[in-house]
């Protein structure tokens, strides 16, 4: 026998789907942010030591410290498999997943755009103070992916993140202005500081929310 369901019940049923979809972690769901969440300050922290030790030397120490940022091409490879493993082992995908997907994937090649953009008008024009715009652009970029999964998922952790971001994005533009130390090595190690406690611990808490679906 076919049961109706009233316009209210029908309402209430699609509500409650919604709010399960959202509690509804994958298991290994922070895997990525954790992975990105160690490696990115750790790159990071031996870019600024990188620029401490060899501007003790003649060698053009802002140049040749920046080399280090190559690791994160293979680096970005492992996280795609990390990622995938994680897509691949998911019973159940919902519309809000594809959601959050699709807001990471549009973030990364926000990120790629970007720095090529800022490349082309440093090293173009020999315009290079612009790329002192890299680490903020990025934490501005990584600040709203992490707001909108907030909201996607109601994940307060990613709400904290995404604030840490931008208040990280503003401390790496005074302290361009003010120039009170060297401004790039201030910029990696708040870059470090924010991914540390705006996804690395987000990350764990996350996956620790979804063992417990499991």
């Amino acid at each position: 026998m076919e049961t109706k369901f009233t316009e209210q019940e029908s309402l209430a049923i699609i509500n409650e789907m919604i709010k399960r979809a959202r509690n509804n972690f994958q298991k290994g769901s922070g895997n990525t942010m954790v992975y990105y969440g160690l490696l990115v300050p750790v790159l990071a922290i031996l870019n600024a030591i990188l620029i401490l030790v060899l501007e003790k030397t003649n060698v053009n120490y802002v140049y040749y410290s920046f080399w280090i940022w190559l690791l994160m091409i293979p680096g970005s490879f492992i996280g795609y498999l990390i990622q995938r493993k994680v897509n691949r082992e998911s019973m159940v995908k919902t519309h809000i997943d594809s959601i959050i997907h699709s807001t990471w994937n549009g973030f990364g090649f926000s990120v790629y755009a970007f720095l090529i953009v800022i490349f082309t008008i440093a090293f173009g024009k020999r315009f290079y103070e612009v790329l002192f715009l890299i680490t903020p652009g990025i934490l501005i970029l990584t600040g709203l992916a992490e707001f909108i999964t907030a909201k996607a998922c109601r994940f307060k952790p990613h709400l904290y993140g995404a604030i840490i971001m931008w208040l990280g994005a503003i401390i790496c533009a005074i302290a361009v202005v003010l120039w009170i130390w060297d401004p790039t090595i201030i910029q990696f190690f708040v870059l470090a500081i924010c991914m540390i406690f705006g996804f690395l611990i987000p990350g764990y808490q996350l996956n620790k929310i979804a063992n417990k679906n499991v």
